[in-house]
């Protein structure tokens, strides 16, 4: 009988995070289904076997306050019932928790069934939650008994670690995506200067608006296009305006996937100034966005952050300055639009595709299963 695996994530699925639906439709050994409180862009990302059941988030909705007062009467709360339900149907060898709140929310129910957990960890959910007072025992309780953490590289892995997971429980699974389906890159007359991203402090939005502007300096007839949505918006435009590019500059909102892929290979350079944010927020590793860059060949400019440096190393096409060196930055990307070098997509393909990947992360399913029948 084939093996299966259950997929459990809030939503599924924001555009920001392909990497998930790459890891999920691309499985070999074991059939996958999915878990989640709310479906988005179904028709982008379609998948024949996912289960939604809405979970109360917040103490403002009386939906939540239900669900507590059933939790706490019968011990089983309305959303616990419901996640005893699917794995009943679904009947899981493995369950597979992708973000750490996803995890807490789960651990209970998948040990009670007597099932392993795999989370994997991508960020804030490492970074920053673990030690707020409002998530520290649920985190406690998850590193405690989940059976395998993931982390998409190094430096992510020293934060899931920090944050409390044990590290010979902890193991590093990179971003996996598949580069035959990209286009390749060739070199565009426009010189478009491209930027995609949640507007939110650690993506460096403003930095790379900064960089931008300075760049226009060396090469005047420069575009950026910018694609996302996010709380930093109203600054990223306030700051155009500021600067006096605003005439080349032009606001996307949020695209496809399939949109962002073709606007890749039609800019002359992605620009991507990740950066630490205040409140502690990094990058969990590295932006999918530079693996999908180098993979179609788009020139690159971003950060020495996180795990930037081991999925994009500095070499042709490939420029990384310190966070916030703004000047650093538009020097790196005014070079990248006159001299017009491609990235190389070679260790992209020989690190993160998914064809080897897959057969990694359904290798780590199978050892967990045969460790929890040993222990029966």
């Amino acid at each position: 009988m084939t093996p299966r695996v259950l997929h459990v994530v809030e939503r599924f699925l924001p555009r920001s995070e392909t990497f998930i639906y790459t890891l999920v439709k691309s499985h070999r050994a074991y059939a996958a289904s999915v878990l989640c409180h709310t479906r988005l862009h179904d028709d982008e990302f379609p998948f024949p076997r996912v289960h939604v059941h809405p979970r109360p988030l917040s103490k403002r909705t009386v939906g939540w306050w239900i669900d507590a007062s059933v939790g706490a009467a019968t011990g089983r709360s309305l959303w616990r019932r419901d996640v005893e339900a699917v794995l009943a149907a679904v009947r899981p060898d493995v369950v597979h928790a992708h973000f750490g709140p996803a995890g807490c929310a789960i651990v209970e129910a998948v040990r009670d069934a007597g099932i392993p957990l795999v989370t994997s960890l991508y960020g804030v959910d490492a970074a920053v939650l673990p030690f707020l007072p409002r998530w520290k025992q649920a985190y406690a309780r998850l590193f405690e008994a989940g059976d395998l953490f993931l982390a998409e590289g190094p430096e992510m892995r020293k934060k899931v670690i920090a944050a409390g997971a044990p590290a010979e429980r902890t193991a590093i699974h990179p971003i996996s995506i598949d580069p035959s389906r990209y286009p390749r890159w060739t070199r565009p007359a426009q010189p478009t200067v491209l930027f995609v991203a949640r507007f939110i402090e650690k993506k460096g939005l403003l930095d790379a608006i900064a960089a931008f502007d300075r760049a226009r300096t060396r090469v005047p007839e420069a575009r950026m296009t910018i694609v996302g949505e996010g709380p930093d918006e109203a600054a990223a435009r306030a700051l155009v305006e500021r600067l006096g590019c605003g005439a080349s500059v032009a606001f996307l909102g949020s695209r496809s996937h399939g949109e962002v892929i073709d606007l890749l290979a039609r800019s002359a350079v992605l620009v991507h100034p990740s950066a630490t944010a205040k409140d502690g927020d990094s990058e969990g590793g590295a932006p999918t966005i530079l693996l999908e860059a180098q993979a179609v060949g788009t020139p690159v400019v971003s950060t020495k952050h996180a795990d930037i440096p081991n999925i994009a190393p500095e070499g042709p096409g490939v420029r990384l300055c310190d966070e916030h060196d703004v000047e650093a930055l538009g020097a790196a990307v005014a070079d990248a639009l006159i001299s017009r070098q491609p990235s190389s997509a070679a260790r992209v393909a020989a690190c993160h595709a998914i064809g080897t990947t897959i057969v990694s992360l359904e290798a780590s399913y199978t050892r967990l299963m045969e460790a929890a029948a040993l222990a029966r």
